[in-house]
């Protein structure tokens, strides 16, 4: 989305060297129509000042800090870098070079790489706000909001503007991390074959806990699901431990293991997941799972199914992302799969002149079962599907953010061909007090536990509520 007033102060001198008169008449129109708000003519006139042959490198770096600032204004992140690692090449002076790395800071976390945008500032952030805001925007983004915690103690902070207001959102945002956490969540999906599934739940977690590299968090969640198709009604109940480790920079645990019931029944279910991710480029991620199947007929059964799967994240350019995953799911029944997904991502670009963003993506899955079955859960022996789609974010304003999904592919149930399509909007944002909310609302037609293929539908629609206590 376009932001206005993504400065970074070029803090360097006036232009004293001018060799070439009509470089430091660009670079004085240059900041003159940054200062006016025209970003696109100070991008066209610092480019024409690095156009001329030679030049002071007081100069050379005043442009190319000019070029980075008006490319960021324009979401021209690439570019923007470009120029700020130009322009710390033009200087020796420290104060300088470090105005050059925060922009090249800025400019990472607009494109996703926070690693590399908080390796550059964390040397020198300390106690100067635009480095700090570039550090708490990377830690935000990579989940070390304890490590962005060490950065609040600002003794002059702004208030107002750009800077006032991204620094007190981040703050609000690693408050809200570093706080123990009370959340409600409500689920309801309905599908073309009459199964309702309602979900109600409740969590509470711990402050999180931090010693050196080694960081912790805590929890427990309990929930109930109402499955009804028409026919009979089933409860499962369950109570959860949860657990979020986080181990260095590059491994990550994830815990939602406890018991769970329906009637006489008891089983263990949840969730556990690690996931190693060495740089903003690459990640692999295995987990496992275990849950109950939920259709009424399956849960009459006591059928249960575990999930182990690995996958990988890789970005082969700075925009798109390439996500494979293989699983092996087993069920009570003596029925096992063997499938996997595939996504493939474009992030949003910006839209100009407005709060919005287009990207796309690619989505596919298979399977194939060991003991295809039918009327107990959706269970054929093989099962295709692909989709392609656009994906858009709207910023409502600096608290509230949209986002929405519209694929259309095909389907393949056994050799018997359909249409698929998916549809679906988030609502996200900020409650008074520092509180979260997400809604999410969606229809598809791809297959899910209960059914399948031809005319088949389910809408679901999703709540969370968050408040830091």
């Amino acid at each position: 989305m376009n932001r206005r007033l993504l400065w970074l102060a070029l803090l360097v001198p006036p232009v004293a060297h001018a060799d070439l008169p009509s470089m430091a008449n660009d670079i004085q129109a240059g900041r003159a129509a940054l200062s006016a708000g025209q970003p696109a003519k100070a991008r066209e006139l610092f480019e024409a000042a690095l156009a001329q042959p030679g030049g002071a490198r007081e100069d050379r770096y005043a442009a190319s800090m000019g070029l980075g600032q008006s490319s960021l204004w324009l979401g021209a992140y690439p570019g923007a870098a470009s120029a700020f690692r130009a322009a710390h090449d033009l200087t020796d002076d420290t104060q300088a070079q470090q105005a050059a790395d925060t922009g090249l800071a800025q400019a990472l976390n607009a494109q996703d790489y926070p690693r590399k945008a908080y390796a550059l500032v964390e040397p020198f952030a300390k106690g100067q706000i635009r480095p700090t805001v570039e550090l708490m925007r990377a830690t935000q983004a990579l989940g070390w909001q304890d490590l962005g915690a060490n950065y609040l103690d600002l003794e002059t902070p702004p208030q107002q503007g750009y800077l006032g207001t991204q620094y007190q959102l981040l703050k609000d945002d690693i408050h809200f991390a570093q706080a123990p956490q009370l959340e409600g969540d409500f689920g309801y999906s309905h599908d073309s074959d009459g199964l309702d599934t309602l979900h109600l739940g409740a969590a509470y977690r711990f402050a999180p806990s931090s010693s050196g590299d080694w960081s912790q968090r805590w929890g427990v969640a309990a929930g109930t699901t109402r499955v009804d198709d028409g026919v009979a009604v089933h409860h499962l109940d369950d109570l959860s431990l949860l657990g979020q480790l986080r181990i260095g920079e590059s491994n990550v645990v994830d815990l939602d293991l406890g018991p769970g019931r329906s009637g006489s029944w008891h089983y263990l279910q949840g969730t556990a997941r690690w996931t190693l991710q060495p740089s903003d480029s690459f990640s692999l991620s295995t987990g496992a799972e275990r849950a109950p199947i939920p259709t009424d007929t399956a849960v009459a059964d006591r059928l249960i199914y575990n999930i182990y799967s690995v996958g990988v994240s890789f970005r082969p350019a700075a925009r798109w992302y390439v996500l494979p995953t293989y699983y092996r799911q087993n069920f009570s029944d003596g029925n096992h799969r063997d499938g996997g997904t595939l996504r493939v991502l474009l992030s949003p670009y910006d839209i100009p002149g407005t709060r919005g963003a287009i990207g796309a993506e690619f989505s596919a899955r298979i399977f194939n079962s060991s003991l295809p079955s039918r009327g107990v859960y959706f269970n054929p022996a093989q099962y295709r599907t692909a989709q392609i789609g656009l994906v858009g974010v709207y910023s409502i304003n600096q608290d509230w953010k949209v986002r929405g999904v519209a694929s259309v592919g095909r389907q393949e149930v056994d050799g018997a061909g359909a249409s698929a399509y998916t549809v679906g909007v988030s609502l996200s944002g900020r409650l008074p007090g520092n509180g979260r909310l997400e809604l999410q609302l969606g229809r598809s037609s791809t297959a899910s536990a209960s059914g399948g293929g031809s005319g088949y539908w389910n809408n679901s629609m999703n709540l969370a509520v968050r408040y830091p206590l």
